[in-house]
């Protein structure tokens, strides 16, 4: 069922004309970072982190890609489009996530253009179900749906994530126009939950437009960033050391930070069926502050 709709966002969309070059200047994506020292602990820090950056649906838990995903790009040339889902494709394998072939149906569609307001706009009007699937637990609200819509950032994304049976995979709930699913509780506990929360698809609008001279190489790993995790595109991270800060005025920013790559493992790592979003939150920021701490002792 979503990974038709997925499909359809890219039929959705019409080619087109003179696609924008995309920028030419790399920089190496990958480099030893210093550790952002502000006075907090660190697991105040990993803490502080998570809570910002992060965005899952309203009353769920965090979620995470549990299947492969199937990267495609469009609106750039054919080079460029091979250089991020390369890129989008080390940064996925890194964290345990499975690359699909060339050919598969799209999960991850990315599409890049010099008016990201007006595609935005006409992907919601012309593949709406796509971005709402159902009723709840799929998608962030409808003021967050105006933001991606109207929103002049030089990046913007959309995750529909499917709340599943950890048992079988099966969606937990009804997409809109289908009968409610059986779902058939065992094991579960106070700690323990039979639903994890499966990200299903996503879109990525980029306004090349607005990129100003940030790397192609930077550029992907922001869209890796975005495809590989629930961001919140209203986060304030003026004080981390993230990837998150490309756009922002004086700052250096080349790539994946340590921060970006050690949440990204802590969420790959932890569990997925943790009782509460308290419980699976407490459960992130151990793993986030453990891999951070071995990442200061290692030298990153």
């Amino acid at each position: 069922m979503f990974a038709a709709l997925a499909s359809a966002l890219v039929l959705a969309i019409a080619p087109q004309d003179g696609p924008p070059d995309a920028p030419t200047q790399e920089q190496p994506a990958g480099q030893l970072d210093d550790v952002l020292v502000d006075g907090r602990r660190l697991e105040d820090a990993a803490r502080a982190f998570i809570e910002e950056v992060g965005a899952p649906p309203p009353g769920t838990r965090p979620g995470r890609w549990n299947s492969e995903i199937c990267v495609s790009v469009t609106g750039m040339q054919p080079r460029f489009a091979q250089l991020m889902i390369d890129q989008i494709a080390r940064r996925a394998l890194d964290v345990g996530v499975d690359v699909e072939a060339p050919g598969c149906r799209p999960n991850v569609v990315i599409l890049a253009t010099d008016d990201g307001r007006a595609l935005a706009s006409s992907l919601v009007e012309d593949a709406g179900l796509g971005f709402q699937p159902a009723h709840s637990s799929t998608n962030l609200t409808r003021s967050a749906l105006r933001r991606f819509r109207t929103s002049r950032a030089p990046v913007r994304w959309w995750h529909v994530t499917i709340p599943v049976l950890v048992a079988t995979g099966e969606p937990a709930i009804a997409f809109k126009g289908q009968p409610a699913p059986t779902v058939t509780v065992r094991d579960a506990s106070r700690l323990r939950s039979n639903i994890r929360y499966d990200i299903g698809w996503v879109v990525i609008v980029i306004d090349m437009s607005r990129t100003g001279n940030a790397s192609f190489g930077a550029l992907s790993d922001y869209v890796a960033f975005a495809t590989l995790t629930q961001l919140d595109a209203t986060a304030d991270t003026s004080r981390d050391d993230t990837i998150l800060n490309l756009f922002e005025e004086n700052r250096q920013v080349t790539g994946l930070t340590a921060w970006d790559r050690d949440y990204l493992s802590a969420l790959y790592t932890s569990r997925t069926d943790r009782a509460t979003v308290g419980q699976q939150l407490n459960d992130l920021v151990r793993s986030l502050t453990d891999i951070r701490r071995s990442s200061v002792e290692a030298g990153d």
